[in-house]
């Protein structure tokens, strides 16, 4: 059995979402210029670390391969045999990129525009005072951070369309892109990148058909529509854009949200494998 699952606000949370959790509770896993910047709960790090000996476990993230390599805890401790970074982009096997998967990423991202011409497509919006700053990640998509306060003080004053995602989701569909919103950053991605295909390959090379995924995001679903069971939490942008009949009956929604969501995901997949488990010992 294979767990695939989305890292940032997923499995990890950043330091804001933890103000409120005792700090002896926090095991901290990625560090950014020496300061502590992602965290799990202790329960979590025993759970997760049965789930990585019991099956495969598959950390798959929007991260550059430089920032995915910054979460010491899975790469050091954990040492997943595969990773999947760029969105679905890149294959890490043992760590090191797998070039079959890299170059059939190359052949799709071809067919599509190129992230440097979809930046100057989308410069109406990239260019904006509210945006505080945008690159590509692996020339497989583009990512912008927003400054909040000056997009809140725009729309307030008339400056900017409260409809503005709408409108970029809107123009960039016509260029076989998406848009995701997560927090103050917003991702353009097109849509033959994503986080499935991957794992189907891996599924393939191991010989694997029962897939366990996590994810908040509307890059996560590609992922979890796939799966042979979903979880979502019960925050971010997944649940708030899809209705529950596009979500499916094999999808898990969280009761908890936070960090704790991140722990019942881990109770979920640890109580599902152990069922799916006895049922085929049976």
């Amino acid at each position: 059995m294979i767990f695939a699952s989305d890292l940032d606000s997923t499995l990890i949370y950043s330091s804001r979402h933890c103000s409120l959790i005792n700090e002896q509770e926090l095991l901290p896993v990625d560090f950014y210029k020496n300061q502590m910047c992602s965290f799990i709960t202790k329960p979590m790090q025993s759970t997760l670390e049965h789930i990585n000996e019991s099956m495969i476990f598959v950390p798959v993230t929007t991260r550059s391969r430089d920032q995915y390599t910054r979460i010491k805890y899975i790469n050091d401790v954990l040492k997943p045999k595969y990773a999947v970074v760029a969105n679905g982009g890149i294959i890490l096997k043992n760590g090191i990129e797998l070039p079959a998967w890299s170059d059939i990423s190359l052949s799709k991202i071809k067919q599509v525009v190129s992230t440097h011409d979809m930046i100057k497509l989308c410069s109406f919006f990239l260019e904006s005072d509210f945006v505080k700053t945008y690159k590509s990640c692996e020339d497989f998509f583009i990512y912008s951070i927003l400054d909040e306060d000056k997009l809140s003080n725009s729309i307030s004053n008339g400056e900017v369309d409260i409809n503005y995602l709408r409108v970029l989701r809107s123009f960039c569909k016509d260029y076989n892109y998406s848009v995701s919103k997560q927090g103050k950053k917003i991702y353009i991605v097109p849509n033959c990148i994503n986080k499935y295909d991957p794992i189907e390959y891996i599924k393939h090379l191991e010989n694997i058909n029962v897939l366990f995924s996590a994810g908040d995001s509307l890059l996560d679903y590609p992922l979890i529509k796939n799966s042979t069971y979903g979880i979502i939490p019960s925050h971010g942008e997944l649940l708030l854009n899809l209705q529950r009949e596009e979500i499916g009956e094999s999808v898990y929604i969280t009761k908890e949200s936070g960090i704790y969501a991140g722990q019942e995901i881990l109770d979920v997949v640890h109580n599902k494998f152990h069922e799916l488990k006895g049922t085929s010992h049976t």
